[in-house]
């Protein structure tokens, strides 16, 4: 059955129709949430949310051939508001559980990784939306440039210019977190 087909039926309000685009996209909106989030039950609770908005907004489709990017985009923008919006555990907490866990690793190592990942992460939300979705897409979701503007309807030409410009910001980004870093252990 043809994505246009399925969306004239999710707007009539067929639930075969909802159980189909869970099936065809749960896995798309899965990773987009998770990209997003590095918690797998906060991704699932967005890809919950996601189908859930997605009965109430099924009218907003224009283009049913974007009903994924459409999706993962919902998915994208509800995990960087529950991360706004959450408070995160200590990481001295995490580390502690870590460590009881597996009495080989060092405290100061999985602390050490866990910031590692907290910075990357960190970067990551900070960057646009769209930045954000054109990162996920190409490094992610390993897709080409000219995939990229088929998925999203944006021209070739803009999907390179926000690659750049995302690339450039997680860059300038990382670099004044590492300046930053650096000059807390110097001091």
């Amino acid at each position: 059955m043809q994505i246009e087909t399925i969306v004239k039926k999710l707007k009539n309000g067929d639930s075969h129709a909802f159980k189909l685009v869970y099936e065809l996209f749960y896995k798309q909106v899965y990773q987009a949430a998770f990209f997003v989030t590095s918690d797998a039950g906060m991704a699932e609770d967005i890809v919950h949310e996601t189908f859930l908005k997605l009965m109430d907004k099924i009218e907003q489709i224009k283009d049913p051939s974007k009903l994924e990017a459409w999706l993962c985009r919902i998915a994208t923008n509800k995990a960087r508001d529950i991360i706004h919006h959450r408070s995160v555990m200590t990481l001295f907490a995490e580390a502690r559980d870590i460590y009881s866990d597996n009495q080989l690793i060092s405290p100061e190592t999985v602390l050490l990784e866990k910031e590692r990942k907290q910075i990357l992460q960190q970067q990551i939300r900070i960057l646009q939306p769209e930045h954000k979705l054109i990162l996920y897409l190409k490094y992610y979701k390993d897709m080409s440039v000219n995939e990229i503007s088929t998925e999203t309807g944006i021209p070739a030409g803009t999907v390179k210019s926000r690659l750049a410009r995302a690339r450039e910001a997680f860059k300038r980004h990382l670099n004044r977190n590492s300046s930053v870093e650096l000059q807390d252990r110097k001091g």
